[in-house]
């Protein structure tokens, strides 16, 4: 098995955390962030995100298909439930946080860390002063998902693949400085999954 990832990726980040939890023994291919990306990587991914994972020949891209292919490659239906009410419940988490809450997490990302698209984190000078109001803005979000969390130890009470999707996220506010201390709920949760040893072997950077 062949992960074609970046240590700094928070999506490469969250198949590597999974990886870690099902004791799956795989190689790694760093992936550089810069855009354009190499035609070598292009040609096995023609949308050139990252990551990628390459099971036998069986290439799969977008970390949350990656996530659900996982789980149901080894048959782990304590992270991906076959029932199909509690199978919904995991899908609607993830799509729920993909579509409307990360893309809030990650404005304030990139004004605290600096990102500028096609470069990366770093690329242009941290911006404080713009974090503090993207902090502001997208708290209507971050309220909803406290809403919607279990009240523990994880996302929806027991660990699931939607808790690998969100724990890169959360471990980023770590960097960004993003206060979550008015949200009890994803205190506790990023607390619980920043602390398995899964994800700490996956080695999270940034």
């Amino acid at each position: 098995m062949l992960l074609y990832d970046n240590p700094v990726s928070s999506n490469a980040l969250k198949v590597r955390f999974l990886l870690a939890e099902l004791g799956l023994a795989y190689d790694r291919r760093e992936v550089p962030i810069p855009r354009p990306r190499p035609g070598s990587y292009v040609a096995v991914n023609p949308f050139a995100g990252v990551p990628t994972l390459d099971d036998d020949g069986f290439v799969l891209t977008e970390s949350n298909a990656i996530l659900r292919y996982l789980a149901l490659r080894e048959k782990r239906e304590d992270l991906y439930p076959a029932d199909p009410r509690g199978h919904a419940r995991v899908d609607e988490l993830l799509d729920r946080f993909a579509l409307t809450v990360r893309p809030s997490f990650f404005k304030h990302e990139a004004a605290a860390l600096g990102f500028k698209f096609g470069v990366g984190f770093g690329a242009v000078p941290n911006d404080p002063e713009k974090a503090a109001q993207v902090a502001e803005q997208i708290a209507p979000h971050i309220e909803l998902l406290e809403t919607v969390l279990s009240d523990g130890p994880y996302a929806l009470g027991a660990f699931t693949i939607a808790d690998c999707a969100i724990a890169p996220v959360l471990f980023r506010t770590t960097k960004s400085g993003l206060d979550l201390s008015a949200y009890p709920k994803i205190s506790r949760l990023r607390e619980a999954q920043l602390a398995r040893p899964a994800f700490v072997a996956a080695g999270p950077v940034t």
